[in-house]
């Protein structure tokens, strides 16, 4: 079932001017007008089951389609983090508009995904209560074409399917030749990952914070007597470029140019310097590897205990450094806020910034 509903999807999308194909991490991604669309095809869902795809779909928009009916705590949930959810009669729903646009000859005019920005701009996310694929066929009465599509400040949905219309208006990417992770979380997922920490969302700003990459490699062995310690070691890790402390950031690649969704954003400078940063890491990789041990002795019925200290030296010690930016996206609210890796999804614990205020 599960693959011939993949056809008839793809198919839907495609008479409604979609790209979409098939793809070995989801079931399907569809793309139109720039926005991506991440489908996934499931039955019975719980949350865990939602909260696995929201963290999935980070490239786009998360749409989830049901083959069963879906518990609606479950529907809430998943909307809560910025994800579509169609059921079993959504599915015949969408099925059945696609079967009458494409005999009226007006299938490519379907827009059948909203994207996420449209939900913070004046449209309600309250939907009608959804019509049986029979009820489609029977003659019911559906809306006129010119009220399906609902103004971009309209409050009310003007039909049952104001829920999954996206706004008409496009968004200018802007490409910067700069060596940085890329960005793969939405303003909008952010806005809604954010708010349980901030209560009430007042603002969403991205920052390009700057980060010193470093890459090590140690090997040196050190003699005491007959024995011979050996220090080694080797990693990869990143120092905070604007407070100059070491993170535990995630970054998984990095390109040399960054997609932006538009030229809103905050290009940090850098603080610490270059040589500042080595010296930093120098310092720390030396105290990391530097090895406190006990020699014991034996002189007739006397134990001799001896404490010795070895440490590499800075000329041991190859370190590679480049500088790299990681997009994060600050959620502000009325008393504090929550900044999270574009990048990775990831909620940091501690601000990159020290003009962020945690709470």
């Amino acid at each position: 079932m599960k693959q011939e509903l993949l056809r008839i999807l793809r198919d839907v999308f495609r008479s409604a001017g979609y790209s979409a194909n098939e793809s070995s991490r989801y079931d399907l991604i569809a793309e139109k007008d720039g926005y991506k669309t991440i489908i996934k095809f499931g039955s019975d869902p719980d949350m865990s089951d939602i909260k696995l795809f929201a963290d999935q779909a980070l490239e786009g928009i998360g749409l989830y389609v049901s083959t069963t009916d879906v518990n609606l705590d479950v529907k809430h949930y998943g909307e809560n983090l910025g994800l579509i959810i169609w059921d079993r009669d959504e599915v015949a729903v969408h099925i059945g508009r696609a079967v009458l646009a494409d005999i009226e000859g007006t299938a490519s005019e379907l827009e059948l995904v909203r994207t996420p920005s449209a939900y913070s701009n004046g449209y309600s996310c309250e939907t009608s209560e959804p019509r049986s694929f029979s009820n489609v066929f029977r003659g019911a009465a559906m809306p006129a074409r010119e009220n399906a599509t609902p103004s971009y400040h309209s409050t009310t949905p003007a039909s049952p399917f104001a829920q999954v219309i996206a706004p008409t208006h496009t968004i200018n990417s802007v490409n910067l030749e700069l060596q940085a992770a890329p960005l793969k979380l939405t303003k909008d997922r952010a806005s809604v990952m954010g708010k349980p920490h901030v209560q009430t969302v007042q603002a969403v700003i991205l920052k390009l914070v700057p980060f010193w990459r470093y890459s090590y490699s140690l090997k040196v062995e050190k003699k005491y007597k007959s024995k011979i310690i050996d220090i080694s070691g080797e990693g990869v890790g990143y120092l905070n470029a604007l407070n100059g402390n070491i993170s535990n950031i995630a970054i998984n690649e990095v390109s040399d140019v960054l997609e932006l969704p538009d030229n809103e954003y905050e290009l940090k400078t850098q603080i610490i310097t270059q040589t500042q940063a080595k010296d930093s890491i120098l310092n720390m990789l030396i105290d990391e590897h530097t090895k406190d041990l006990r020699f014991d002795d034996t002189k007739g019925e006397a134990i001799i205990s001896e404490h010795k200290r070895f440490k590499p030296a800075i000329e041991d010690i190859n370190l590679q450094i480049d500088l790299i930016y990681v997009p994060i996206w600050e959620v502000k609210g009325p008393r504090n806020s929550v900044e999270l890796n574009a990048h990775t999804a990831e909620v940091l614990t501690h601000p990159v910034d020290d003009d962020v205020e945690f709470i």
